[in-house]
């Protein structure tokens, strides 16, 4: 007979979710993970409004991946409108990208997963052991917030990201003060990611699942969606791929995928799918755990990506561009970005005025759901004999190896 053993809320994550492991005498059989933060009902808001009013909505998803929201929904409207933005437009759009990917990615190492190898409870235990790294990760997540305050107007829900352009575009000084502190805070930087391979593993070596990830365009963007499997899925294909069902466990759809297959989305997917030469060693066939290494990779990516935009809009010169009227019509697109947890989908069909008439977001912890569970199921099984609470604090650090983001779950 089955019983179900419910680990406690979860904590250092963005939202509210639980571990709900299933037994069967002595025996863990299941795992679920549980996300029970109320559905916000976002794609039911998105109906019956104007195209200029979805961006403006769909980027209250979230707070700390708001910017990426605003621009995966800009895109989709583009696409159906036939909108073109110019290199200026472009570059500002994904600077504003990498600076959410630099928040978020020093908030997750520095506050969320840190105190797991420290050993320490939270933020507050790492002033006390980690005094220096500390003050570092809040550093580079204030530069984050920079960046996209300078191209947004503000760090959350963005207000300045506008159909075909910006509503009025960086002076040179802020640019240059963004480049300045990306200079200064990239030296410090650099030291992250051989700290973070420094630290002592805590967890069993866990096989990652299948990867998948944005492809076909810059660094976090593209067109299609490329898996470690060697499929290649244009974008309009890529949700039925997905294949987001209903279950009674969560309340976020959970994406089942087109076949049997789980597939995993995230930083680590991200650089399995393209490993950078001088990692190879350490990313090849690397745990679940890698993660947090390989946010630590891609947040000094991020950094160097940031300068190397900001170096080419100087260079360039900044021009005062006005976004372009725009005139309604009837289509359907989806867009396609990679957000700091993964794949981001934003899907929209518009009728003749421009009134949105179907929405569809897939977010990355809903592509990971799947994943997560099987991992959970892996690690009990590795842990068979272990008491509950060594297994509730491994079941507890597995979840943060991925970073969900509920509140985008949730949409």
């Amino acid at each position: 007979m089955s019983d179900t053993d419910k680990l406690d809320i979860l904590t250092r994550v963005e939202g509210h979710g639980f571990v709900e492991l299933v037994r069967e005498g002595e025996r863990v059989v299941d795992a679920r993970f549980h996300l029970h933060e109320s559905p916000r009902l976002f794609e039911a808001l998105l109906l019956g409004r104007r195209f200029d009013e979805v961006a403006e909505i769909a980027c209250r998803i979230c707070s700390i991946c708001s910017t990426v929201h605003k621009v995966a929904a800009l895109q989709a409207v583009e696409q159906v409108l036939d909108v073109r933005i110019s290199r200026q437009t472009r570059l500002l759009r994904e600077l504003a990208v990498e600076g959410g990917q630099i928040e978020s990615h020093a908030l997750n190492i520095f506050c969320l997963a840190l105190p797991d190898y420290l050993g320490v409870g939270g933020f507050p235990g790492l002033a006390v052991v980690a005094p220096v790294e500390m003050q570092l990760g809040l550093k580079i997540k204030a530069l984050g917030n920079l960046i996209q305050e300078t191209v947004g107007g503000r760090a959350i829900h963005p207000f300045n990201l506008l159909i075909g352009g910006l509503g009025k575009v960086p002076v040179e000084d802020k640019l240059r003060l963004v480049l300045d502190q990306l200079a200064e805070t990239r030296e410090g930087a650099a030291t992250v990611t051989h700290f973070v391979s420094s630290l002592r593993e805590t967890l069993p070596l866990l096989p990652a699942p299948e990867c998948c990830a944005v492809s076909g365009g810059t660094a976090l963007f593209g067109d299609v969606l490329a898996t470690s499997c060697g499929e290649v899925i244009p974008a309009n294909a890529v949700a039925s791929w997905l294949n987001e069902q209903n279950e009674t466990h969560s309340h976020a759809k959970v994406c089942r995928f087109d076949g049997e297959g789980i597939f995993m989305a995230g930083p680590l997917s991200r650089l399995k799918l393209l490993i950078p030469p001088e990692y190879a060693n350490s990313l090849s066939g690397a745990p679940v755990s890698a993660s947090l290494l390989a946010r630590a990779i891609e947040l000094n990516q991020a950094l160097e990506r940031a300068m190397a935009i900001t170096r080419i809009l100087l260079a360039e010169g900044i021009r005062k561009e006005a976004p372009p009227t725009v005139i309604p019509k009837a289509g359907e697109a989806t867009a396609l970005i990679e957000a700091p947890r993964g794949t981001l989908l934003h899907s929209y069909r518009f009728d003749s005025h421009g009134i949105c008439v179907a929405a569809n977001i897939i977010t990355p912890t809903a592509i990971n759901q799947a994943a997560m569970e099987q991992s959970l199921r892996q690690l009990v099984s590795a842990m068979e004999g272990a008491d509950h609470d060594q297994v509730k604090t491994a079941c507890e650090r597995l979840i943060r190896c991925f970073d969900p983001c509920i509140s985008c779950a949730v949409h």
